[in-house]
């Protein structure tokens, strides 16, 4: 029987999600009220601490950092090029040269370039020294090409104040950005822009809603609905992925 751990960390808090042979078995989720080194390291130290199923020991543990700051790249570009130089390009040079990390994502001939707290790292790695710590774009973008990627596939991660969101056609990543949101309305408006800037509102395919740390079944299905009184989005499918961010963290191991 094998057993995962897979951790999700992000500004609003951290889940801890305990999976047996590919099933949620236990979980456990903590709120920051301050995203400051001390304090977080301070609730993630209890958390672990006080949380029975913590203190066993996990085949896997992997972890997906959950941010806004992150970007796509070809594989062509990130060899001519670094992680640095390509984040500063996107986001800014206000990031510590030490905090800009890089995942390569094989299967779409892509590099995922963004942010992590240093601390953030350190904590988990001397917690869990074998721990796959990667960006929760990429966990995301790994889980949407693995299953049905032929047709479009949208999937949209729903965060507090900000929202993931891809697009997947023919087992190629069409569409990949993070967008500022303050209510279902801005999910609605952004996801139908990006469709209609892609001219993809006429296809047929699946758009999957997945609650981000501390989001609701409540918050995203008013979306769904939302999304579903829309006649331009008529062929699509829309759906709630449950369990879908730990159990995409299974695919990096």
């Amino acid at each position: 029987m094998k057993k995962h751990l897979a951790i999700t960390v992000s500004r609003q808090g951290a889940s801890f999600v305990y999976l047996r042979d590919s099933r949620i078995d236990q979980e456990e989720f903590v709120i920051f009220h301050a995203f400051n080194a001390e304090s977080v390291k301070d609730i993630l130290k209890e958390t672990v601490s006080n949380t029975a199923f913590l203190s066993q020991e996990f085949d896997e543990v992997t972890l997906a950092w959950s941010s806004d700051k992150s970007t796509l790249v070809p594989n062509a570009i990130f060899t001519e090029s670094d992680a640095q130089s390509i984040f500063q390009l996107c986001f800014g040079d206000n990031i510590n040269k030490t905090e800009i990390d890089y995942n390569r994502i094989w299967e779409a001939g892509v590099v995922n370039v963004f942010e992590i707290p240093t601390w953030i790292k350190s904590f988990f790695i001397i917690k869990y020294p074998r721990i796959i710590l990667q960006h929760l774009g990429t966990h995301a973008l790994r889980s949407a090409l693995d299953n049905n990627a032929f047709y479009l596939k949208v999937t949209l991660i729903i965060s507090e104040g900000y929202f993931y969101l891809s697009m997947i056609k023919h087992n190629q990543v069409q569409f990949y950005s993070f967008f500022d949101s303050q209510s279902v309305e801005d999910v609605i408006y952004h996801l139908v822009f990006a469709l209609q800037q892609k001219e993809f509102t006429e296809e047929k395919g699946s758009i999957e809603l997945v609650a981000g740390n501390g989001q609701t079944e409540e918050h995203l299905n008013e979306i769904k609905s939302g999304l579903e009184k829309i006649k331009d989005l008529s062929g699509f499918n829309v759906t709630l992925a449950a369990d879908f961010i730990p159990k995409a963290q299974q695919l990096c191991v």
